[in-house]
């Protein structure tokens, strides 16, 4: 990709100018201050993009000075296509627009020019100015070579810089031979410790005898308690079945009986064959009785009056239904949580209710409460001793004894008041167990949690009872305002007012219709009545309307016992199959028995346990004064955490050092041995011939001088180590032409170049303009420089 034309609508001196560029080199000439670096970071701008307005970057905008439009275009052709690249101020770098052969693109296609590079990377491989040439000699030995190693990988410097960082920020917690780093002095304090520690226990043979007797009896305490527990929860299981009991005997006796029903009898068929029965009983009888009688009246008026909220009731009584049945399963499940509680208590007496469970931190403490000591007996045998002495000696021992008493007497004191107390053992008062010994406490944790879980439920099962209770009340008052109030059977009462009304409404539409029918049409109805009846009957396997009206009652007993089967099913919910296991009340009542003793007996064994660990936890006591050996483990432990702590520190800044430096070396490996060929030839360019190739053996450069001697990249003078670094940077560039060919700007980074050597500069930009477009700028001309080539720059252009 090969720039050819640069536009500039306004940026930094220049405005409305445009320039022509050469494909293979362009030499922009000019005084200081004629624009040249401008020139150059407007190519750079409109590439990648404008700088923003932030620290240092601020100076790299160039925005015109006259209000002239901030931006412009460049012109590159791929040889099959022209590319126009225009950037004008805007947001995040510049409003972007891309043109191919002057139709609108995408503006992601500018990686077919970029080749995907960042402004960064692109002025760290393509961009030559005096900043970088002079760099080099500043660089002490190990920075030059790390410099030079760094060109075949961009941003490598950068990495290998942070791998020197992660190299030495290992060595300030770790070295092999070192004294004062942390991690090699907790290692040594590790060594110590352990040390101390192997001390202890080869001095308390009899310690580590109580201690494997408490770790033994601990494993039985453990196992004795587990067993314990499931004892607990088949006794508790056991005391829900025996309640569910009388329940699940009438579930099985309602389970025998035949709730099959075969053609059950629809409403809409009960309610036809009620108002065809009705009608027909009233044509019979239309010569005595031709009006509804003045109760029958008043239902109808009453329904007629009310009949909105009659017809809802009667769409939803279901609901009434569910609502009692769950009223009467909340309150069973209450009363099953008050037999728990009641069992709970009766199974330990000491507890009340007034008792909180403890937090695990409040059990370690538990664990923690010192054992009393008893006062120092040598101390008070001193005292006794010289106290006698005062009372029998004279003199100077009498005064001495004196003293001694008096010293011994203090220590003693002074002794007791550094004893531990159970101060700490306060939360024991608030959470309800005052004066209970500290192994009851701990016995009652399990059933204390247990209450506790209890009495969560209880409050979560009286919200829903009274959310229920308010919900039924609302029923009754409905009911009762409509004189459907019946307490006890608010279904039925509600089925029975329907059928009733039913059968009224029936007699009234009839009365209604006589009134206007003749004698035939009477006869008539009468006929096709009884057919309509006939078929209802024949339907449902019935001769009569009373043998109908008996399957009807046959079929709301059915579905009574239906429904109480239901109720008792979820009565006894899970523990069905439990129940089904044992064949009678008596079987189960023993079984119950059985685990009760069982119970007791584990209760029995774990109290014996806990008393032998209190008594060997009591020895381990006296056997000796263990505060320095917790002290020892104590800092131990923290020593292992901190060993951790900065083993894991230093082999991340270890790994991360090697992974960067690993990486860099395979991809110098992958690289190097293509564009060291070509570094080669251009360092032997720019040497004059003094140079004829340039080694890579183990990471380490070697430069071979036309005598055959090998120098190392530190051992080359200044100016022939700049001449190795633009070899480098100049081959590395013209081997991925293949993937970023973008123009090499070259700020005139060799004023500080001899004629000789300015020569062979140009002599390698020619060579190297050939397949790479160079864009040199420069404030000092040479002979060898084409005039074709050369763009001067003046000041009053862009004044």
């Amino acid at each position: 990709m090969k720039l050819t034309k640069i536009k500039i609508y306004g940026f930094g001196k220049w405005i409305d100018q445009e320039f022509t560029i050469n494909a293979d080199y362009q030499v922009i000439f000019g005084p200081n201050e004629a624009g040249k670096t401008t020139l150059l970071t407007f190519i750079k701008s409109i590439l990648f993009g404008f700088a923003t307005n932030r620290g240092e970057n601020k100076y790299q905008q160039y925005k015109p000075k006259h209000g002239t439009q901030y931006g412009g275009e460049l012109e590159f052709s791929d040889g099959n296509s022209i590319w126009t690249v225009i950037r004008v101020d805007g947001k995040s770098g510049g409003d972007l627009s891309l043109f191919k052969d002057r139709q609108q693109v995408p503006n992601n296609l500018i990686s077919k020019i970029t080749g995907g590079f960042s402004k960064e990377e692109y002025e760290n491989t393509h961009v030559l100015n005096d900043k970088s040439i002079f760099s080099i000699y500043k660089l002490t030995a190990e920075q030059l070579e790390t410099e030079i190693m760094s060109v075949g990988a961009v941003g490598s410097k950068e990495w290998l810089s942070v791998a020197d960082d992660l190299e030495h920020d290992s060595d300030q917690l770790y070295k092999s031979r070192g004294r004062k780093q942390p991690l090699v002095q907790a290692l040594d304090q590790n060594q110590k410790l352990l040390k101390q520690k192997t001390q202890f226990d080869n001095q308390q043979t009899a310690f580590k005898d109580t201690k494997e007797q408490v770790k033994n009896l601990q494993a039985s305490a453990s196992k004795n308690q587990f067993q314990y527990q499931e004892a607990i929860e088949e006794q508790n299981l056991l005391s829900g079945l025996l309640k569910k009991w009388p329940k699940y005997q009438e579930y099985k006796q309602l389970s025998k009986k035949n709730v099959t029903e075969f053609n059950p009898i629809t409403t809409e068929d009960w309610e036809e064959s009620l108002r065809l029965n009705q009608e027909l009983t009233t044509l019979n009888n239309s010569q005595q009785t031709a009006t509804l009688t003045a109760d029958e009246q008043a239902q109808l008026n009453f329904y007629r009056n009310n009949k909105f909220e009659l017809d809802d009731i009667k769409q939803h009584k279901n609901d009434l239904q569910q609502l009692q049945f769950k009223i009467n399963d909340t309150n069973q499940s209450l009363n099953n949580n008050d037999n728990q509680i009641d069992q709970l208590f009766s199974q330990n007496p000491q507890m009340d209710e007034n008792m909180q469970p403890l937090t695990p931190d409040e059990m370690l403490k538990l664990d923690d409460t010192p054992i009393k000591q008893s006062l120092n007996t040598p101390l008070l045998a001193v005292s006794a001793v010289a106290l006698l002495m005062v009372f029998f000696m004279s003199g100077f021992l009498r005064f001495a004894a004196g003293l001694v008493f008096l010293v011994s007497l203090i220590a003693t004191i002074y002794q007791q008041r550094a004893l531990p107390n159970n101060s700490s053992n306060d939360f024991l008062k608030q959470k309800g167990y005052s004066g209970l010994p500290n192994q009851t406490v701990k016995q009652l944790q399990n059933s204390l949690v247990q209450l506790q879980r209890i009495r969560e439920s209880q409050k979560s099962l009286e919200k829903t009872l009274r959310e229920s209770e308010a919900q039924l009340k609302q029923w009754q008052v409905r009911l009762q305002r409509l004189n459907l109030d019946d307490q006890n059977e608010l279904l039925t009462n509600i089925e029975n007012y329907f059928d009733q009304l039913n059968i009224v409404q029936a007699k009234a539409d009839l009365i209604n219709s006589t009134q206007i029918e003749s004698e035939n049409s009477h006869l008539d109805r009468i006929a096709t009545l009884q057919r309509s009846l006939k078929a209802i009957l024949e339907r449902n396997h019935a001769s009569t309307m009373d043998e109908l009206t008996k399957l009807r009652t046959d079929q709301k007993n059915n579905r009574n016992l239906v429904n109480q089967l239901n109720a008792d099913k979820v009565f006894i919910g899970d523990d069905m199959k439990q129940l089904s296991q044992f064949q009678s009340l008596s079987e189960l009542s023993n079984r119950v028995d059985e685990v009760n003793n069982k119970v007791k007996q584990l209760e029995q064994a774990n109290n014996q346990t806990n008393r032998q660990l209190g008594s060997l936890k009591e020895k381990q006591e006296q056997i000796f004064d263990d505060s320095s050996y917790r002290r020892l483990i104590s800092d131990l432990t923290q020593n292992e955490a901190d060993l951790v702590e900065l083993y894991d520190e230093w082999l991340a800044d270890k790994l991360a050092s090697d992974w960067i430096r690993g990486m860099l070396n395979l991809a110098s490996e992958n690289r190097y041995p293509k564009m060291l060929q070509t570094a080669k030839h251009y360092f032997n360019v720019l040497t004059d011939g003094n140079y004829v190739n340039i080694e890579l053996n183990d990471q380490k450069l070697k430069l071979v001088r036309a005598d055959k001697t090998s120098f190392d990249v530190h051992e080359l003078s200044k100016a022939t180590t700049v001449q190795l670094y633009l070899s480098l940077r100049l081959a590395f560039i013209t081997e991925i032409s293949d993937l970023v060919n973008l123009p090499i700007l070259i700020d005139d980074a060799f004023v500080d170049f001899d004629s000789n050597r300015t020569e062979n500069i140009m002599e390698l930009v020619k060579d190297i303009s050939k397949n790479n477009q160079i864009i040199y700028v420069t404030a000092r001309l040479t002979s060898e420089i084409d005039n074709g080539h050369i763009l001067k720059l003046k000041e009053s252009k862009h004044a």
